[in-house]
């Protein structure tokens, strides 16, 4: 029987540095779509299970032990697996492959939250998206932007005696599938998304936040703020929890800030952008760690395997102290590479159109492409 690896103990081994390669027996469409990527790099080879399946003595031969093979499902994998265990060469299968890899979900403790507050980042290394959960243990928790896949938002709740009351999507997603209709109808919690991204009423219930409107997580004196921050998209509506924490969406990352032509307005959302920068986060206090809802790359990820900065650090950046307004949105709109063409589908679904199970599993492939760079 082949030897295996599950998708949260490759994370974890792959943080630890124990995986010495990757092999990913998918056809060449598919791994140049997207690979398995953790917090930190990883050699990894892509070669089809038919090209595999002829060379297995070479590879018998060539791959280090402990390599983990991938393919979309496991199952071809895994008949290479005893293959080359026949031949003396031990390797191991990822479990259900990448489509179990798409459904992995981190949950990662949050540090720097006011006394009484609890909080988790939640990485999606799939698509380099991240959720949160922040509560107050024993009673009321938020959950931003979350993941289609329900039960860890549920798990952490529950683990810490915690009602999940709110659902929030700072915006309309482009990149992956929101899960926050289906979470909020699950639990009985109140769904915001702005209606400037939606383009008006959704087909299931919305209760869009409020510039400055405050999240009743329980009877502890804690503000969780709705904050406009309009750039990435028209209503981009974030959380801010003052002198200590802004989960900014798509807004600004660790490297980077938000594409403003994803609704097809990129000048006119850049300066949108210009005064978000400007007048909403530079007032505020430069400790801030900012959790943004994507990483683009493992150089973003912190040592001790958070995504976060500071607003202190965000405004390090050239582009972030650009005064300038015509010079600002220039150099964004110079920075954007081509759109992918089923953004726009995603924005719809998310938006409240119903498609299938396996057109969702198409629309999510591959990781996100939601940052502008910004020049350092």
């Amino acid at each position: 029987m082949a030897r295996t690896v599950t998708p949260t103990e490759l994370f974890a081994e792959i943080e630890h540095g124990h995986v010495p390669k990757i092999l990913d027996v998918r056809n060449v469409e598919e791994f140049e779509s997207w690979q398995v990527e953790g917090s930190r790099p990883v050699e990894t080879q892509g070669l089809p299970i038919w090209r595999a399946l002829d060379a297995v003595d070479d590879l018998a031969r060539d791959l280090p032990d402990d390599t983990v093979l991938v393919c979309a499902q496991g199952n071809g994998s895994e008949l290479l697996v005893d293959m080359l265990a026949e031949r003396g060469k031990p390797t191991r299968n990822l479990t259900g492959g990448t489509a179990a890899w798409a459904q992995l979900l981190v949950p990662r403790p949050l540090a720097g939250l006011p006394e009484g507050m609890v909080g988790w980042q939640l990485q999606r290394p799939a698509k380099a998206c991240l959720s949160y959960v922040l509560g107050v243990p024993g009673h009321g928790a938020v959950v931003v932007d979350p993941a289609r896949f329900p039960d860890p938002y549920v798990e952490l709740a529950t683990e810490h005696a915690m009602t999940i009351r709110y659902v929030v999507d700072t915006h309309v997603h482009a990149d992956h599938v929101t899960g926050g209709p289906q979470l909020a109808d699950g639990v009985g919690a109140r769904y915001s998304v702005p209606l400037e991204d939606t383009g008006g009423p959704t087909p299931f219930p919305n209760h869009p936040l409020e510039d400055g409107q405050q999240l009743d997580l329980g009877p502890v004196q804690l503000e969780v703020l709705g904050i406009r921050l309009p750039g990435h998209t028209p209503g981009t509506t974030c959380l801010h929890v003052p002198g200590h924490a802004l989960l900014s969406g798509d807004t600004v990352f660790v490297r980077g800030v938000g594409r403003p032509d994803l609704t097809g307005k990129a000048e006119e959302l850049a300066r949108e952008l210009f005064h978000t920068v400007h007048e909403r986060l530079r007032p505020l206090d430069p400790a801030t760690q900012v959790l943004p809802a994507h990483w683009s790359s493992t150089e973003e990820i912190g040592a001790d395997g958070m995504v976060r900065t500071t607003l202190g650090q965000v405004f390090e950046s050239t582009l972030m102290n650009e005064e300038d307004l015509v010079r600002f949105v220039a150099e964004i709109v110079a920075s954007l590479p081509s759109a992918p063409a089923i953004y726009d589908t995603i924005r719809e679904v998310n938006s409240g159109r119903t498609v299938s199970p396996e057109e969702i599993e198409i629309l999510e492939i591959g990781k996100n492409q939601c940052a502008a760079s910004t020049t350092t």
